[in-house]
């Protein structure tokens, strides 16, 4: 696609079959060059499994057509070498995560660390808490709700819970984003966990905090 100006100020604006033309053209391109950089190891050798591979690229997508990320892009550049810069930084952000998430059990991906000590499943052997998780359920709205319920009652990977809900695990792991945030929030409000603190994706132990 050439970037000429009209096409430039479509994909600023979000036109969706710009946006569209965008993906068809760099997709595989994207995934290429992920996979080449997969065998050189780093913070890409996750992304020899296939599944990993396509929910970075999905989520490199859906973070370049961002409002702002779009805007952000001048026409100029080479748009692979700009969407690869964003994969990098998912990626960086990923395996940040990975290493220093803490708290709240349920909801952590395969390979986070754990802290040591009491955490959220623990707590809710507590009759105390275990009602105000309960109240906390009331509060949601039925898709909310549901994903608690597959996530954190079932324990099911987010691939499975996507597919169960009919999401993508991208649209899965937003959401689960927001539920965690109001859920330490909610949480915290009454007097639990509250050495922790919301980043990105995941829960941090703030500094100086034991």
């Amino acid at each position: 696609m050439e970037w000429d100006d009209d096409n430039l100020r479509r994909f600023r604006e979000g036109t969706p079959d710009v946006l569209a033309a965008v993906y068809r053209e760099h997709a595989e391109g994207l995934a290429r060059m992920l996979r080449a950089a997969a065998w050189r190891g780093g913070v890409f050798s996750h992304l020899k499994s296939a599944m990993e591979l396509e929910n970075t690229l999905l989520e490199t997508f859906a973070r370049a057509f961002e409002p702002r990320t779009r805007a952000a892009y001048d026409g100029t550049r080479p748009y692979g070498h700009f969407l690869m810069g964003i994969a990098r930084n998912v990626l960086l952000e990923q395996t940040r995560n990975r290493e220093l998430a803490v708290g709240l059990e349920p909801f952590e991906q395969k390979g986070e660390v754990v802290e040591d000590g009491p955490g959220l499943a623990q707590l809710l052997e507590d009759r105390e808490v275990e009602a105000l998780v309960a109240g906390f359920k009331d509060g949601l709205n039925d898709e909310e709700r549901r994903l608690f319920e597959l996530r954190f009652g079932e324990g099911l990977p987010q691939e499975t819970a996507a597919s169960r809900m009919g999401l993508t695990r991208i649209q899965v792991r937003r959401r689960e984003h927001g539920i965690k945030t109001r859920l330490l929030g909610f949480l915290q409000a009454r007097g639990y966990l509250e050495g922790l603190e919301s980043r990105g994706w995941s829960f941090f132990r703030r500094r100086g905090e034991s």
